[in-house]
């Protein structure tokens, strides 16, 4: 069998990225039902037959929209959900960097995929998540921020030459260290990505991260003495974890930065990893003080979310479920 003539669809058993991902994201929608509602059953019941109802539909229906519906029609689309975003904003039901990260990531939907099926699956996977909503409800900047994060690997994917030190070099590098000082987690995304960027070029990848590291420290100087800040929340998501497990931690996402092969694994291992943490954080937390839903913190979800839902691609796969190159 030739890769041409392998399973190219969306959803199959052998596209375990998508399946993992879309499971996530309904996990954490309905975590977000349990936690707001006083009465959740009957919600997530519905919820959950929705979320997979509305993915069907959009991939068995292409030969009915796929004439009419382009990349450009989305856009316009995009910039009339922004317009009507903004009347939100003045009715203070949601923040400029809220509307601002959901457009960036609107953009980054359209323009990633390939197809606009795909684009619109990631859409209704985006607007059935609970990111959207929490937002709203509770603005902590953790969003916008990894929105921020997402744009400057993907700026570094479209300019970055890793094998000579040029302006772009340094300004990416600096980039990379302002979204680092206004939250330290970034730096597991930053060690998946960097990894898998650098892994045949050493030196570069070591003089990247002393420029990165370089910025880092003087925003977060700059932001010590007062004269710059960040809205982002500073929780500490590993107070309640083992050192033992935060390191074993370290070691697998030095392991995975290392193994992924391109960008479409780095953004489905740096959600992994995110959700991972809030597992573990939520685990540890409820053996601490134990059971209570309005304990629940899904802040990190708002994180690891954009993530899987960029990695909802098409790709090909063989017969023994390994991934395929575009």
């Amino acid at each position: 069998m030739t890769i041409d003539n392998k399973v190219q669809t969306i959803f199959t058993k052998k596209h375990y990225i998508n399946l993992i991902s879309c499971v996530i994201i309904w996990i954490s929608g309905a975590v977000f039902i349990y936690k707001i509602f006083d009465d959740p059953t009957l919600k997530i019941f519905f919820y959950s037959i929705i979320f997979p109802i509305v993915l069907i539909l959009i991939e068995r229906t292409e030969e009915y929209y796929k004439s009419f519906l382009t990349k450009n029609t989305l856009f316009l689309m995009m910039l009339i959900v922004t317009a009507a975003a903004i009347l939100l904003y003045r009715l203070e039901y949601i923040g400029y960097p809220s509307i601002v990260g959901f457009s960036i990531l609107w953009l980054l939907i359209i323009y990633y995929s390939q197809i606009v099926k795909t684009s619109l699956l990631q859409l209704a996977v985006f607007l059935l998540s609970p990111v959207l909503y929490i937002e709203m409800i509770s603005f902590s900047g953790l969003f916008s921020l990894i929105i921020l994060v997402i744009v400057s690997i993907f700026i570094s994917e479209r300019f970055l030459d890793n094998k000579k030190l040029d302006w772009k070099f340094f300004l990416i590098a600096f980039l990379f260290g302002a979204t680092l000082s206004v939250h330290l987690l970034v730096s597991l995304i930053y060690l998946i990505y960097l990894l898998y960027l650098f892994r045949n070029n050493i030196t570069k990848g070591l003089a990247f991260f002393l420029l990165m590291l370089i910025a880092y420290t003087l925003l977060l100087f700059l932001s010590d003495k007062g004269y710059m800040t960040n809205t982002a929340a500073q929780t500490n998501y590993f107070r309640m974890i083992p050192v033992w497990i935060i390191i074993l931690l370290f070691l697998v996402t030095l392991y995975v930065g290392w193994i992924v092969t391109d960008l479409h694994e780095v953004l489905f291992t740096s959600g992994i990893i995110l959700f991972f943490i809030y597992i573990l954080s939520f685990i540890f937390r409820v053996a601490g003080f134990g059971w209570n839903k309005n304990e629940i913190d899904l802040s990190l979800p708002v994180m690891a979310i954009p993530f899987l839902v960029l990695s909802i691609n098409e790709y090909k796969v063989d017969r023994f479920l390994g991934k395929v190159r575009r």
